[in-house]
């Protein structure tokens, strides 16, 4: 993965924000590959944003009406969301480029040199093994493209699979959150794990 220099973001030392970045980069590990958004993600889009696991412990999460309304997200809303460095979207892929998951990284806060981490997986790809590896992919990006200092993240307390993604990866439990998100698919108010990951324990 090459990466041109970019100026720092302002306000953070050293730390770029996805608009600096000339291209999306793709990573690669164990079979997994994180790459930008393509129209060909668009069924798979669909079914994440339906499924009821990734409604349910996700917040604003709305599902794609059609493959047309999934194609316009992938074309028009996930680039500006990237060059306005409110979010950046990657498809988590097979190793034959299908997709089958999404990851992102939102709530960029460069003077702090932080940001904030989820994923979900496609019910057929959730294995350990790939959660993990796709985690660490968007980390990775996180810290040695963009520089951050620090990854958030935060889990449903009833939700420790993502829990112990995380953990797998290095971070560490930092605190308690009641009623942090609200559900996408019941409203239901979640209590949240709050965790947070530095380069060094990155694993």
């Amino acid at each position: 993965m090459h990466v041109p220099e970019q100026s720092p973001a302002p306000g953070g030392v050293g730390v770029r924000l996805p608009s600096s970045l000339e291209e999306v980069p793709a990573l690669t590990e164990g079979g997994v590959l994180l790459r930008r958004p393509l129209l060909q993600d668009a069924d798979a889009l669909v079914a994440g944003s339906r499924d009821p696991v990734v409604r349910e412990f996700m917040q604003g999460v709305l599902p794609h009406r059609d493959r047309a309304a999934a194609e316009r997200w992938i074309t028009r809303l996930a680039p500006r969301l990237w060059q306005q460095d409110l979010a950046a979207h990657f498809t988590l892929a097979g190793p034959d480029g299908t997709a089958i998951g999404l990851a992102e990284l939102v709530d960029f806060r460069p003077e702090e040199g932080a940001a904030e981490a989820s994923l979900w997986l496609l019910p057929h790809a959730r294995r350990m093994r790939t959660a993990t590896t796709g985690f660490r992919l968007l980390c990775r990006f996180g810290f040695d493209v963009l520089r951050l200092r620090r990854i958030d993240a935060y889990a449903a307390v009833d939700n420790m699979p993502v829990q112990v993604v995380g953990a797998a990866i290095g971070f560490r439990r930092a605190g308690f959150r009641p009623a942090l998100f609200r559900s996408s698919r019941t409203h239901q108010l979640h209590d949240a794990v709050y965790a947070t990951l530095v380069p060094d324990d990155l694993c």
